[in-house]
């Protein structure tokens, strides 16, 4: 086998030398382009002046407030105890509701998979766009990514 594919490989290196023109080869003319040599010298940088190799530190002033400040007034005021209560904004809760779903970093299929919820993990629609995808955070770990609405059902 060794002789085989010894005797191959002589064969090609033969049947190449020959079809490159063998011993007859000559190769083609190139016209020569000549360089452009620049007569212009460097004039030398001497000894005892300073040369920059890096970058000098600037020194930045320093600022001082030089007007006045303000004195504080002292306004009296009535202790109000009656206690402030904000309105909470009603959470769109929904469910997964496929086997398996692809929540993604943005709105369609050609973005990145961030996770993969399986069926009932809850998340909270934060919104829904116009074709149809809804930004969702999931509640138990707070990822935010988007998923297809028609996969999330009501919880």
């Amino acid at each position: 086998m060794n002789k085989f594919i010894i005797f191959t490989f002589f064969m090609l290196g033969l049947g190449f030398y020959e079809m490159s023109g063998g011993a007859d080869f000559v190769p083609e003319a190139r016209p020569i382009e000549l360089i452009a040599i620049s007569t212009k010298t460097l004039e030398a940088v001497p000894f005892d002046q300073p040369q920059v190799t890096r970058a000098a530190a600037i020194a930045l002033p320093s600022f001082t407030n030089t007007a006045e400040e303000p004195q504080a007034e002292i306004i009296a005021a009535a202790l109000d105890t009656t206690p402030v209560v904000e309105e909470i904004a009603e959470t769109d809760l929904r469910q997964v509701s496929g086997k398996r779903v692809n929540m993604r970093t943005g709105p369609g299929t050609n973005y990145g998979v961030l996770d993969t919820l399986p069926r009932g993990t809850e998340a909270e629609v934060i919104e829904v766009t116009a074709d149809g995808w809804a930004r969702i955070r999931v509640s138990t770990t707070n990822q935010v990514g988007w998923m297809a609405e028609r996969l999330l059902s009501d919880s």
